[in-house]
């Protein structure tokens, strides 16, 4: 039997000293000093060969296959930290620790006594010092290079901690660093020993010049190909004391006592089985975890979003919220045994009273399942962003992060029964100790709720971003993903009496008898820096201006606008968050009114601070450049300023021709929208006043055209100019057919991790190449990181089966359609426009579209997974399509008597790829077809125009796809199929329909159940009219390069670029 392999090898172990102090002192310059001290760190290590073996926290554990190496390379480090500049004055100090021995990889660590000496001896060491093991110190003399400068200092022999024969140790003494240190932290010298000394043993060794000829040394080719779960030991004892990036850690007594990682990165824990399960929402994952040491017996595959969980003896339930389903898994198997659609975003789930709850946040419901038969028992309308739900025996509660409340749920009459307001963006839900506690992520506080009475009786302030709870035996826990942090609250005092410094971003938390196990994410100082490099088709970046809407992938990472989507991924990024306004308004004069107050101290790139001003000059521009309300048309003065920003442009393009006539255009045209957007500096106010009230009016404002500029900003678009930027990155290059260069800004600082996290990569690049398919090719060449705009069909199969674990799938709010014109034959006739829904081939539709990578067939407006969405096709025997029923198509034709009567179908270039297919439909059908391709230009411009949106034009049919701007139903139907909808391809109005549209979109904000109750029934009527013909609901397949991590897919924005690592 072959044993796990062997050699000898140096090993060296670094820690910063007084990294909590330096934590104090610097606050949130500590993460930059900590990245550039791994910067220094790891150049130093390289430069000699050294094998980095882990990292964890501000901690290395590097091995070299020479000794000289390793004490070159600690030797080279100590000096590069000695002379480096740190902010705010702090002094910087490495402890540094060698030995030499023999070492194993064995069950996925690297073992042996070797590395726990080698830590000891790390450990006993000081700030700056440089510790040898005798063995090491020998085989310096035996190797024939040189170590120029550097000599030993004898320190005699020493009991390491946990060892019972002393050893001797050396100190290197180099000319130029510290040499005096206090004596050594050993066993029989604690810490705390006395007052500084001069270290014992003050005679040198001769300077290390070589010596005898080397004796033979085994040495390995440390090319490890597999993960340390976890350092062996630390820095003080045998507990570790922080916990790596996408890792878990297990406190117990207020200490933390093992560390483990995981696979991918972590979301919520919940404890049952004798486990604790961590779900990983990037890795679609759920671990199955070890809750005495850490490490992950067993990985399983969930769905899209996977997020919260629940878990006991009998199954683990997981939320999957971008797919809109349960995952059940088997304890005792390991093995998912069952998927179970509930509603739309499901978010939290949680057991008791024989059922399972879980929260949906896009449906504003509560699903209540039987929890041995996972049926569906009822459907509880709740408010409108359920977040967080946990069960005690008489209640059920329910946070809810938009309305700031928890809603009590009688389980025996399933309906809220009262409703108690708590803190801001309250992000989880406990019960213990006679009290509900409610952990509010954006004000840094839980509140204590009395379930006899339904009141608040304590707010708690426990740090930056409270993000999970649980109950413990001694207090209730939470963790802090903003400050790094894990608190203990003790119930007596309504106190945080413990803290635990776990170091990255907590996530979930679980109790499992005395101990909490803590999830925890990468918070990415340890990744800052280098350069990422995208590669995007260049039709895609005519220009970089924020009112281009082309230009999101640039926008996104430069500018922002009051409100933002939260930048993460998962559901949770479909949560609205003040950017840079300082809260979410509440609307007055009956919605019509919204006031925000802006941020101060907040500069653009060039140096400028952000005005209120700048917010109205952004729709000024916006509106004399589109010509067109896009969504903001009931701002008072929007619609006199487009129409006569019409009237201008058509009357000096026609008399000077387009390119004098816009010149003279811009030069001329003014818009004011002093009444509809008042704007006070004093006060830092910016108010819209709106003609009608708008629903979903601070959704739109998250788009980021709206973005702000300075006042003083030209109205012309920009074009390949920058403008300045607010966020972590300003243009630096931007050549239009050839790439966009993107640098940190300078006068950047981070205001809201949830609305503006700063980014990691240094440099983002993004290369502009002729297709996607060539965009993709970059990233399988490794010349490009990431293909931003996905893998397109031609290259799925490759794709996944070549680069399988470089590859990302999630689905896409969109939809792909046919559009009627119902206004002209033969679609005038709903038999005809029936007809087509039966007959068409949906998948084979998904087999030649550019767009349908991972596609899925639908018979539906709304995508799956959307507020709104209930499943439903009246176009086959259930509520699922499965197969076209051409028969019948013919039947409905034959009975309209059109079959024969010619087809004109219009074809835009971005949907090319349609055009036979919809033309075999029709003639599938027996009419005669003429397909006329026509630009994008053409296709998709607004009224008047010379394409399908113009009544004249008479255009029969063509193909079109929705992609999202933001989650809520009128997003679709009141943009399609309202009788004034702005892009109605179908012209359909039907004016019951549209009673009901305006109906809902009112609802959106005091009743978004009900809403969506309507949106659904609209839904269906739409479907049942048939003006279009939904063929697919669209996914997403990234493909990333293995040099990237941290891959995060927010529902609304896709990949968050900037925050991937660059490893």
């Amino acid at each position: 039997m072959t044993g796990p392999a062997t050699a000898t090898v140096t090993l060296l172990f670094t820690d910063v000293e007084g990294s909590t102090r330096l934590l104090r002192q610097l606050r949130g310059a500590y993460g930059e000093v900590l990245a550039e001290h791994q910067r220094l760190l790891r150049e130093s290590l390289e430069r000699h060969g050294g094998q980095e073996v882990d990292t964890q926290g501000d901690s290395f554990f590097v091995a070299f296959t020479r000794a000289t190496d390793a004490v070159l390379a600690a030797v080279d480090a100590q000096r590069a930290l000695a002379t480096h500049v740190w902010p705010e004055g702090a002094e910087l100090r490495v402890r540094m620790g060698l030995h030499t021995g023999s070492a194993m990889v064995r069950d996925n660590r690297f073992v042996g006594m070797a590395v726990h000496r080698a830590a000891r001896i790390c450990t006993a060491g000081h700030g700056g010092q440089i510790l040898l093991s005798e063995t090491t110190r020998n085989l310096l003399e035996d190797e024939e290079e040189e170590v120029p400068s550097v000599a030993l200092r004898d320190l005699g022999p020493q009991t390491l901690k946990d060892f019972d024969r002393p050893v001797r140790l050396y100190q290197a003494v180099v000319p130029g660093l510290a040499s005096e240190f206090p004596p050594l932290r050993t066993a029989d010298r604690p810490a705390d020993h006395g007052p500084a000394a001069r270290a014992p043993g003050g005679r040198l060794t001769r300077k290390l010049l070589g010596g005898r000829r080397a004796v033979a040394v085994a040495t390995i080719t440390l090319a490890l190909t597999v993960a340390i779960v976890a350092f062996v030991t630390s820095r003080s004892g045998s507990s570790p004391t922080t916990v790596a990036a996408n890792g878990v850690g297990i406190v117990d007594a207020g200490k933390l006592v093992a560390a483990g990682r995981i696979s991918g990165s972590p979301s919520d824990a919940a404890s049952g089985a004798g486990s604790v399960w961590i779900t990983s929402t990037d890795d679609q994952t759920v671990a199955r975890v070890d809750p005495d040491t850490g490490e992950v017996r067993e990985t399983i595959k969930a769905g899209s979003g996977a997020s919260g969980i629940a878990a006991d003896e009998h199954g683990v339930w997981v939320a999957n919220s971008l797919d809109g389903n349960l995952t059940r898994i088997d304890p005792k198997t390991n093995t998912a045994v069952d998927t179970i659609d509930v509603g739309a975003g499901p978010v939290a789930v949680a057991l008791g009273q024989g059922s399972v709850w879980v929260a949906n946040r896009d449906d504003q419901t509560l699903w209540r399942l039987d929890d041995r038969t996972g049926e569906v028992t009822k459907q509880i309308p709740v408010g409108p962003g359920p977040r967080a739900v946990t069960v005690d025996r008489r209640a059920v509660w329910v946070a809810d992060e938009v309305r700031n409340a928890l809603y009590r749920i009688d389980p025996r009459e399933n309906s809220v029964i009262d409703v108690v307001n708590v803190g801001t963006g309250p992000s989880a839900v406990a019960v213990g100790f006679g009290s509900v506690w409610v952990a509010n992520n954006l004000d840094g506080t839980v509140s204590r709720v009395d379930p006899g009475r339904d009141v608040v009786t304590d707010t708690i302030s426990v740090g930056d971003g409270p993000r999970a709870l649980t109950v413990g035996p001694d207090g209730v826990w939470v963790s802090n993903e903003f400050d790094g942090t894990l608190r203990m609250i003790d119930p007596k005092t309504n106190a945080v009496t413990r803290t635990v410094d776990v170091g990255e971003q907590p996530a979930g938390v679980a109790a499992v008898g005395s101990k909490i196990v803590v999830a925890v994410r990468a918070a990415g100082t340890v990744h800052r820096g280098g350069t990422l490099t995208g590669a995007l088709s260049i039709p895609r970046f005519p220009s970089i201006d924020p009112i281009d809407y082309a230009a999101v992938h640039g926008t996104l990472l430069t500018n922002d606008g009051l409100v933002a989507f939260r930048q993460t991924g998962g559901v949770d990024g479909s949560q609205l968050v003040p950017d840079l306004a300082v809260a979410l308004p509440t609307p007055t004069d009956g919605g019509r009114t919204y006031t925000f107050r802006v941020r101060p101290g907040i500069r653009y790139s060039n140096g400028q601070v952000v005005r209120a001003k700048d917010f109205r000059r952004a729709f000024e521009r916006l509106f004399l450049n589109t010509r067109d309300p896009i969504f903001y048309g009931a701002i008072l003065g929007a619609e006199p300023c487009i129409a006569n920003a019409n009237k201008e442009w058509r009357t000096l393009t026609k008399r000077l021709g387009r390119t004098k006539g816009a010149r003279a255009y811009f030069a001329k045209v003014r818009c004011d929208l002093t009444h509809g957007i008042v704007t006070d500096e004093a006060s830092r106010t910016v108010t819209f006043h709106l003609r009608v009230p708008n629903p979903t009016f601070l959704y739109q404002l998250a788009v980021p055209i709206t973005a702000a500029v300075p006042a003083e900003t030209s109205t012309r678009d920009s074009g390949a100019r920058p403008l300045p930027a607010t966020g972590p990155y300003m243009v630096s290059r931007f050549s239009p057919r050839k790439e966009l260069v993107l640098v940190r800004n300078p006068n950047f600082h981070e205001w809201s991790k949830a609305a503006r996290p700063d980014g990691y990569p240094d440099r983002i690049i993004t290369k502009l190449v002729p297709s996607p398919a060539k965009a993709v090719g970059e990233v399988e060449r490794s010349r490009a990181d990431i293909a931003l705009e996905g893998v397109p069909p031609e290259l799925q199969h490759e794709v996944e089966t070549q680069y399988a674990s470089l590859v990302h799938v999630n689905p896409i709010r969109a939809v792909t359609y046919l559009f009627l014109n119902t206004r002209v034959p033969p679609f005038d006739d709903l038999r005809v426009r029936r007809a087509v829904n039966y007959a068409v081939d949906r998948r084979a539709g998904i087999r030649v579209s550019a767009r349908g990578v991972g596609a899925d067939p639908t018979c539906q407006i709304l995508p799956p997974d959307f507020p709104g969405y209930k499943p439903f096709c009246p176009f086959a025997r259930g509520n699922t399509w499965q197969q076209p029923d051409l028969a019948r198509g013919r039947r409905l034709v034959a009975a309209s008597g059109t079959r024969g009567d010619l087809v004109t179908i219009w074809i835009p270039h971005n949907h090319k790829q349609e055009g036979p297919f919809t033309a075999a439909l029709f003639r599938s059908l027996g009419y005669r077809v003429k397909l006329k391709y026509v630009s994008d230009d053409v296709y998709y411009a607004n009224q008047p125009t010379p394409g399908p949106l113009d009544p004249a034009r008479h255009a029969q049919a063509g193909p079109f796809s929705w992609f999202a701007d933001y989650p809520a139903g009128s997003n679709y139907m009141a943009t399609f199929f309202a009788c004034d909808a702005p892009s109605n391809w179908s012209h359909f109005c039907d004016r019951l329909i549209d009673q009901q549209i305006r109906r809902a979109a009112s609802l959106e904000t005091t009743d978004p159940y009900l809403a969506n109750q309507i949106w659904a029934r609209v839904d269906r009527e739409i479907v049942n009219q048939a003006p279009v013909v939904p063929l697919f609901t669209l996914k997403n397949l990234d493909i990333v390069s293995s040099r990237v991590g941290n891959y995060q897919y927010n529902p609304q924005w896709g990949v968050l670029v900037d925050q991937l690592w660059v490893k």
